[in-house]
């Protein structure tokens, strides 16, 4: 058993004219969900909200209607725990769900939305990610990232191409690699590490952590006396107060209590793509998570795997 607390909020920020982030706190499960949607006017809001919805519905009892096919892991990521496998598939049919209501209205055609998302089981925490929304864990005074964005920067930077103080002012820094509902299939990052009581995990879209360093998000979680509550707030002021570029979201799970807190190497894999069978099920599912919610039956040909995101759509 893992005993979790979350706090959670969500920003405009100083310049957007709308919110187009959503996040879901499910202490039930227990698991948290960030999503920072594109796309422009009210569509990258839709996108984050489609998401974040899909995720819970199926978390809080899909598996029951509309379990994960046989078939969803390669060779070599079967040693995925159950949890983890229903959170991958959960991922999934957001993606098929914010794509297919793309298709509905011309207005929303190419709407996407970045996705981080965290479960927790005994002994550890699942982190799947698609995009530049982050996880982090805070443990002893120090702030760990454990995803790596799916963005061009992140490329030019693990190439040694730019440094990271370069990354942070590159001009084309709002091309991202990969979102949630720009194409009928998406690929899905993996992340299974162990926990320990006393752990932050921190998500947040990329109004905190594109507009303030690490390095800062560390100093006000290490307060003295700090609260995960009220480290929420202030990292949302600190960006802000950074000029506030952009939405902010930030929410923080706090780990109380591990009934066998384990150790072991972490590991990133990549889930990738699905074969047709499995992707021809992503609709079924969703017809029997959401009854009545019907998508295009038409899915045209990806027309590139990079997304710029524009910000005077945003």
């Amino acid at each position: 058993m893992v005993n979790v607390t979350m706090h959670g909020d969500s920003d405009i920020g100083r310049v957007r004219r709308i919110n187009e982030d959503n996040f879901r706190l499910i202490p039930s499960c227990p698991a948290v969900v960030v999503c920072d949607g594109m796309g422009g006017h009210a569509a990258g809001e839709i996108a984050s909200q489609r998401a974040v919805e899909t995720i819970e519905a199926y978390l809080l009892g899909g598996s029951s209607i509309a379990p994960p096919p046989p078939g969803l892991l390669p060779a070599g990521l079967d040693s995925l725990s159950v949890e983890a496998l229903e959170l991958v598939w959960a991922v999934r049919l957001a993606n098929r769900r914010v794509f297919q209501t793309a298709q509905t209205q011309r207005q929303m055609r190419g709407m996407g939305t970045t996705l981080v998302a965290t479960r927790f089981v005994p002994g550890y925490a699942i982190i799947c990610h698609v995009g530049d929304s982050r996880a982090y864990r805070f443990r002893g005074g120090r702030l760990e990232p454990l995803t790596v964005d799916h963005s061009l920067v992140a490329e030019l930077v693990a190439q040694n191409e730019i440094t990271p103080e370069q990354a942070r002012t590159f001009a084309d820094r709002n091309i991202i690699t990969r979102a949630l509902g720009t194409r009928p299939v998406v690929a899905v990052d993996v992340n299974v590490v162990p926990l320990r009581p006393g752990d932050w995990y921190v998500l947040c879209s990329d109004g905190l952590s594109g507009t303030i360093r690490d390095e800062e998000i560390a100093a006000i979680l290490s307060r003295q006396g700090q609260s995960a509550a009220r480290a929420v707030g202030e990292l949302i002021a600190a960006a802000n107060a950074a000029g506030g570029p952009d939405n902010i979201t930030v929410a923080i799970a706090e780990i109380d209590d591990v009934d066998e807190p384990v150790e072991g190497r972490q590991k990133t894999e990549t889930v990738p793509e699905p074969s047709d069978t499995v992707a021809d099920q992503e609709s079924g599912a969703l017809d029997a998570l959401f009854p009545g919610v019907k998508g295009s039956a038409t899915v045209p040909e990806a027309q590139t795997d990079r997304i710029r995101i524009d910000p005077s759509l945003l």
